[in-house]
């Protein structure tokens, strides 16, 4: 579990990077901006939760997981609609295929911070 770990952090990690220069460009107040900002949140979220070395967040409130998951389930969405367009082998294929194990790792890491009913 510990290397599945180390291995989602890059692609999350290479996710933020990407995304915060993408939200660099946008204007604030759009609905591409806000939701920039929404899987920001959820991704920095994840990466506490997910690396040994980070601070963990101290208690979550249970709508900010909430919310976490749903900007987890739209990025996974999104990527799995993406990945086959590009072939097996390729660069592209292989950066959605991380990225997808990330996301989905980081989206059950949140569902099980969830407090349980």
């Amino acid at each position: 579990m510990v290397e599945t770990t180390n291995q989602a952090l890059r692609p999350l990690a290479s996710l933020i990077g990407k995304s915060e220069k993408a939200q660099r460009k946008l204007a604030p107040g759009t609905w591409q901006h806000a939701m920039l900002r929404d899987n920001l949140k959820a991704l920095r979220l994840a990466v506490a939760l997910l690396d040994p070395a980070a601070e963990k967040p101290g208690d979550l409130a249970p709508a900010d997981l909430q919310d976490a998951l749903r900007a987890f389930e739209s990025m996974i969405d999104k990527t799995a609609k993406v990945q086959p367009k590009f072939a097996p082998g390729t660069s592209q294929h292989t950066l959605l295929r991380n990225r997808l194990q990330a996301l989905r790792l980081a989206a059950a890491t949140i569902q099980a911070a969830l407090p349980k009913e």
